[in-house]
């Protein structure tokens, strides 16, 4: 008896362990059949464009202001550009957002027949583009302060969703660089960490939720900017690192992030003399071919950072950079500008496809890279979106005639499960609650609820502390006023708020005059400073300028409960405590910043 039992329960284990491993199966199958699909179309598209039109696709251009004006479809239909980055200049309101993207994708369809991508740098904190209709996020470096994979997830997906909302559809974020050099002019909060857990963990888990969220995240700057002190806008940075150096640090991030289904990435114009002594890594087919390509086998989309920069612009230009950024396996050129640059730019690759200088290996590049971008296009929904607009123009030739059943519904479930995803999110909860999980402080763990809201005196400096202050009936002083109520002992802890480092240091000398009254400094600039150190004197960071940081900086004073954690970085050496000196580093640092 025992023994039938024991057969038919391996029997129904059998049978279970099949049923699953046959929908498996059809999953997979399935899979491959939309993607085999979607290359098919990607393929075909290519294939009926024109050598000026496969050009126009690889760059992407940058307009003047927050309409569809004369200038901005003149530089469509002159470039017929792949994409459009906008900046703060082009983005009003949510329904100016809207109606701006609405117009690009009808002239770019017109024109073109392809939808754009339609990118911006949303990283939040400092870097935010969009103020209406997108959550203001803290920066990368709250973000990674956190400790918290779900928390960084969940924000990646929401700006992600919003953004795609609002018709931008290529996140410039999130930043994958290692900030392990307290004197980067150029990287600073935009970077998650100066350790490579916390970049690791942080940056990974952001760029899975922003995916989702269908706006295509980009981690960038490839191979890591971290380390450098001097800013690519304004300079050509060097990184004295061998390729094993940067495998065991600066590239773990980025490789992960590949093995974890991350579909773009945009190269840095960083000069790694000890792998290629003659060009950064935007141009260096050593890097972006070899190494990204063909040793971590990527397949996604690379783009430049802008070519613009004086660190292509002015060390490259006559090397036609364009077309070194193509051949070192680049599949978007990104301008920021329109007219005559990136006119030049056309016709710098458009002189050397007609030579044949984009054949490799019987590869022709140009249309690999323009294949690429439309395959996620195709992916991400993008030509799906606009699959029923009334075709005119170029769309009517170019377009897909019909999308697939298969490839129909797989993007009306993908739709479906972004619109789950965002009901389940608290979206104003979750700002709330990562700006104040991102507070940190210097030089030790705090307890602020030792002394109490009673005996402490505001000197706050901006709307948003003041009227937060009012909202809890608190006097804010001036000066003067906190002064007298420190050499009267009249108070225990007094409150400051700093952004720079004139306003810590005034902090500091409180806290050298008043050793006996604990000062505060509520910190929601750069940490990256010449961080005073007192017995008495504690800073707390949020690293970001948002109200919501602003507002969590507060709230660490007057309401919680629990002990402030110890910042976790790598921070500027005290130029007291140092034989180093800081200022000549900041000062050589400093030449190349704005």
């Amino acid at each position: 008896m025992f023994k039938r039992f024991l057969i038919a329960g391996v029997f129904a284990a059998f049978l279970l362990f099949l049923y699953f491993w046959l929908g498996q199966f059809r999953s997979e199958l399935q899979a491959q059949e939309i993607q085999d699909g979607m290359l098919r179309q990607a393929e075909e598209i290519t294939s009926k464009l024109s050598p000026e039109e496969l050009v126009g696709q690889v760059i992407h251009v940058a307009i003047p202001g927050t309409i569809l004006d004369p200038i901005a479809k003149k530089e469509i239909e002159t470039i017929k550009p792949g994409g459009v980055i906008l900046f703060g200049r082009n983005l009003g309101s949510r329904s100016e957002i809207q109606s701006l993207n609405q117009n690009l994708q009808t002239n770019a369809l017109e024109n073109t027949g392809l939808p754009l991508l339609i990118s911006v740098d949303q990283e939040g904190g400092r870097v935010i583009r969009v103020k209406d209709g997108v959550t203001q996020f803290p920066g990368a470096m709250a973000l990674g302060q956190t400790k918290d994979k779900d928390m960084a997830k969940k924000v990646g997906f929401v700006t992600s969703y919003q953004l795609r909302k609002l018709g931008l559809n290529f996140l410039f974020a999130p930043d994958m660089d290692i900030n392990n050099n307290p004197f980067n002019p150029v990287i600073n909060t935009r970077s998650l960490g100066s350790n490579l857990e916390t970049v690791l963990n942080a940056g990974v888990a952001y760029e899975e939720g922003a995916r989702l969220g269908g706006s295509i995240p980009v981690i960038k700057h490839f191979p890591g900017h971290g380390d450098t002190n001097v800013d690519s806008h304004l300079g050509l940075p060097k990184i004295e690192k061998t390729i094993e150096e940067l495998k065991n640090f600066e590239l773990i991030p980025f490789q992960t992030s590949i093995q974890n289904g991350a579909d773009a990435i945009m190269s840095a114009h960083i000069v790694y003399p000890k792998i290629d002594p003659n060009f950064p890594a935007t141009l260096s087919s050593k890097i972006l071919g070899e190494l990204l390509r063909k040793e971590f086998q990527y397949k996604g989309l690379i783009i430049t950072d802008a070519m613009e920069m004086d660190a292509i612009d002015e060390h490259y230009q006559k090397d036609d950079p364009g077309v070194l950024a193509l051949l070192a396996g680049a599949d978007i050129i990104l301008m920021t500008s329109w007219g005559k640059t990136t006119e030049s730019m056309r016709d710098q690759i458009l002189k050397a496809y007609k030579k044949g200088s984009l054949v490799r290996e019987g590869k022709d590049l140009l249309k690999e890279a323009v294949k690429r971008q439309i395959y996620y296009k195709l992916k991400y929904g993008i030509v799906w979106e606009f699959s029923g607009s009334n075709k005119t123009g170029r769309a009517d030739t170019i377009f897909p005639k019909e999308i697939p059943e298969v490839l129909k519904t797989h993007f009306t479930e993908q739709d479906k499960q972004r619109e789950i995803l965002a009901s389940e999110y608290n979206q104003e909860t979750l700002n709330r609650d990562v700006s104040r999980k991102a507070v940190v402080v210097f030089p030790k763990t705090y307890s602020p609820e030792q002394i109490s809201s009673a005996d402490t005196a505001f000197y706050l400096k901006g709307e948003e502390f003041l009227s937060d202050l009012k909202s809890r009936s608190i006097t804010n002083l001036d000066l003067a006023t906190l002064r007298k109520k420190l050499e009267k002992k009249e108070v225990k802890r007094a409150v400051l708020n700093s952004s720079s480092q004139p306003e810590l240091d005034l902090a500091a000398s409180l806290a050298q005059k008043f050793p006996d009254i604990e000062i505060v400094s509520l910190h929601y600039g750069t940490p990256f400073l010449d961080l005073p150190e007192h017995p008495n004197l504690k800073i707390l960071f949020s690293f970001s300028p948002t109200l919501e940081s602003k507002k969590a900086l507060l709230y660490s004073i007057l309401d919680r409960k629990n002990e402030i954690p110890l910042v976790d970085l790598i921070l500027k050496p005290n130029p007291k405590k140092s034989s180093t000196s800081t200022e000549a580093k900041t000062n050589a640092a400093s030449k190349n910043t704005p």
